[in-house]
């Protein structure tokens, strides 16, 4: 009985052999066309990644010489092709009304409020949602105007928000010694 269960085995797979065969052949133009459009693709995605990280290459090269060389005009040229290290360009350069690039925008609120030390543009800059850059360091610095204008309590609750350890820990520190006048 064991023979005939083997060769009824071997005679079931020559069938799906064949079946697959017959498979094959009806659809073999499908087949490669499939294999030969996934191969395009793996090939065309590379060479993209390839050209995508040339052209950063080439900005970022763009900006050094810029940095070392403000005039030149075809680095400059270069650079405008990404907007995020134009933007870094300009925000190094001091012109921030031209920056348009959301986290430069944050950095360039963040240092204008930093620089005014200005009660209500830290309150402005800590409550507003577009910014979310240095945030923390932004209510340390609130917490600081806070107790330089005796209010203590609006210190404790800014402190109770910042989530960065390491500012926590300075701004414990900043309401326990107070500030000298």
């Amino acid at each position: 009985m064991d023979i005939k269960e083997e060769i009824k085995k071997d005679e079931e797979l020559l069938i799906q052999v064949f079946k697959l065969e017959k498979f094959v052949r009806k659809y073999k133009n499908i087949i490669i066309a499939f294999f030969a459009i996934v191969i395009l693709g793996i090939v065309g995605k590379s060479l993209y990644d390839y050209y995508k990280t040339q052209k950063l290459i080439k900005e970022n090269l763009a900006l050094e010489k810029l940095l070392l060389n403000p005039n030149d005009k075809e680095a400059l040229n270069t650079l405008k092709g990404n907007k995020a290290l134009y933007d870094l360009y300009l925000l190094k350069k001091g012109q921030y009304s031209k920056i348009s690039t959301p986290a430069l925008e944050s950095f360039k609120a963040f240092k204008e409020v930093m620089e005014s030390g200005d009660v209500k543009l830290l309150e402005e800059y800590v409550n507003n949602p577009k910014y979310f850059v240095l945030k923390d360091i932004a209510r340390l610095a609130l917490i600081r105007a806070y107790l330089l204008n005796n209010k203590r309590d609006k210190a404790k609750i800014v402190a109770g928000e910042i989530s960065d350890k390491k500012v926590k820990d300075l701004a414990i520190y900043l309401l326990h010694y107070g500030i000298v006048k």
